[in-house]
C-alpha cells in the first residue's frame, strides 16, 4: 500500500472518530454535551456583525486572527445595525461536533465548501495543496440570552497532518474572556 493510500486512509478513520475517551489533550476528544462555557465580562459585538473573534485570551477583528494557529469564533444568531453586548453569563454545550468547515487550493481561492478533509487532484484545479479549516463547533444554549448561538474553534491545516484543536488549545485561545468547564465524565 503506498503512502497516499495509508494517509488517505489514516484522514478518513480520524474524520469518523467522534471522542476520544480519557485525554482532553488529545485532538480526538470532543467537547462533551452538558459541559459549560463561561463568559466572565461583558462581550461587544459590533454592528453589522454576528460574531467576535479571540486568540490568545484576546479579541481580535478578522484580519488580526492567524488562522493557522488555534482560535475561536463566538457568535449570536443574527447581525444587528447596532453593537450587541453579551453580558457574563453561563451558555450550556447542547451540541459538540468536530468537521472541516472549508478548504481552499494553494493555487487560487475556493470559498464555502464543506469537506471530508480529503482533496484528490485530478490536473482539473491546478493541483496546488489544500488548506482546510478543523473546526470544533459548540451549539450554546442560555434562557437569559437566548441571541447567543455557537462558539467554534479551529484552525487551518494542511491534510494529511491536520488535527482538530484540543481542549487546552481552546482554552488558550479564549484566555480569561471565557472558561470551559466540561461535564461530569467528559
Amino acid at each position: 500500500m503506498n503512502r497516499f493510500a495509508i494517509s488517505a486512509l489514516a484522514v478518513l478513520l480520524s474524520a469518523c472518530q467522534t471522542m476520544y475517551d480519557g485525554n482532553e489533550d488529545s485532538p480526538y476528544y470532543l467537547v462533551p454535551v452538558g459541559s459549560t462555557l463561561i463568559l466572565h465580562n461583558a462581550v461587544a459585538i459590533p454592528p453589522q456583525r454576528a460574531g467576535v473573534y479571540l486568540q490568545g485570551g484576546q479579541i481580535l477583528p478578522l484580519a488580526q486572527v492567524n488562522q493557522y494557529y488555534p482560535h475561536c469564533k463566538f457568535e449570536v444568531r443574527a447581525p444587528r445595525e447596532m453593537a450587541q453586548t453579551v453580558t457574563p453569563d453561563e451558555f450550556a454545550i447542547a451540541k459538540s461536533v468536530q468537521e472541516v468547515v472549508h478548504a481552499m487550493r494553494a493555487d487560487h481561492i475556493q470559498l464555502a465548501r464543506v469537506s471530508v478533509g480529503i482533496s484528490i487532484g485530478l490536473g482539473i484545479d491546478g493541483g496546488g495543496p489544500s488548506v482546510q479549516t478543523y473546526a470544533t463547533r459548540m451549539d450554546l444554549r442560555s434562557a437569559n440570552q437566548p441571541e447567543v448561538f455557537r462558539l467554534t474553534c479551529g484552525q487551518w491545516e494542511y491534510p494529511p497532518f491536520a488535527k482538530h484543536v484540543t481542549i487546552g488549545e481552546m482554552r488558550r485561545a479564549l484566555g480569561a474572556v471565557f472558561s470551559l468547564r466540561l461535564a461530569a465524565g467528559g
